[in-house]
């Protein structure tokens, strides 16, 4: 169906966005260290057959919740430890060098603190504060905070951090930098995440009320439900929603089948390469306008509130 041909960019962004909200996670939120990895390399799993779509030859600019990152994916014939390594000294370089001025009783107090639990890499080279890595022959991440090639003592990257925390704002720290790397048959596969300039983490999530963005165009709103996220790709038409709502997955489903009628929109069958499982169907609706625009809505219930993602495709 020529509704469907846009799908593919569509999809795109929902990974990206996956991938932003890795990014994010890994700054605002306190997990244990083995929940951060699985999360990190579920999600970058999840995104890389999307980003294989097409060759990225520069990075592309997604827009989350009002904040731009910056995604860009390429191959080289290297192993994957290689990979990791490059880009592990890129954030030794860029990463403010603090560890090179920590003393004996520094690195002491550093060692059984929380936030190093998170933040420095696994194994014997797991001295370092300025970077996260893990990874094995198959597949690994790199994380860092790129402050340019500029020297942090351990004073100022505390000063930076209390900005950080005060305004929300990570480039007050510096610029957000990730890359996952995994093998495949046609060689090292790369995907790199960036932020550039100011990235507002706590204006993102508000604690209440709508997340920064907009809704797609003609789509309504169930009673009482609340944006948690508003995405779209610079240069693309698609856009991609996510809501919650304390209400039966069911009635929320019900109620969209009736709505978005009244709305202009046809139901349609699911894209033909979409899952066809039972399990799959009840929890999804397809809609067309015309012959140029698809929205799919996707739901999920747990705890009794529903979330619903809305990907429009034009």
């Amino acid at each position: 169906m020529r509704a469907f041909r846009h799908l593919p960019h569509a999809t795109r962004l929902a990974a990206f966005v996956m991938a932003g909200a890795l990014v994010t996670s890994f700054v605002a939120v306190r997990q244990a260290r083995a929940q951060v990895h699985e999360g990190m390399r579920r999600l970058a799993r999840q995104l890389m057959p999307y980003a294989e779509q097409g060759v990225i030859e520069a990075p592309r600019r997604v827009v989350i919740n009002g904040e731009s990152m910056y995604l860009a994916t390429g191959v080289t014939h290297d192993s994957v430890a290689a990979a990791l390594d490059y880009y592990e000294a890129q954030c030794a370089r860029r990463g403010g060098r603090t560890s090179e001025s920590l003393t004996a009783s520094q690195r002491e107090q550093l060692a059984g603190a929380a936030f190093n639990q998170l933040w420095t890499q696994a194994g014997p080279l797991g001295g370092r504060i300025e970077s996260m890595r893990e990874g094995d022959e198959r597949e690994g991440y790199v994380v860092c905070v790129d402050v340019g090639e500029q020297r942090l003592g351990v004073d100022e990257l505390s000063r930076r951090l209390q900005e950080v925390v005060r305004t929300g704002d990570l480039s007050r720290w510096g610029d957000l930098r990730y890359a996952y790397v995994t093998r495949r048959p046609t060689g090292t596969r790369i995907l790199t995440v960036a932020t550039d300039g100011r990235f507002n983490l706590l204006g993102m999530f508000p604690a209440e009320g709508d997340a920064p963005g907009q809704d797609a165009p003609n789509l309504a709103r169930y009673p009482g439900m609340r944006r948690v996220v508003s995405a779209y790709e610079d240069g693309q038409p698609n856009g991609l929603g996510m809501y919650t709502v304390a209400a039966p997955m069911t009635s929320v489903r019900d109620w969209y089948r009736q709505e978005m009628g009244r709305r202009g929109w046809q139901a349609a069958p699911m894209p033909p390469n979409a899952p066809q499982s039972p399990a799959t169907a009840e929890r999804s609706l397809a809609f067309t306008r015309g012959d140029s625009a698809t929205m799919l809505l996707v739901f999920e219930h747990a705890e009794g509130t529903t979330s619903m993602m809305s990907l429009l495709a034009q």
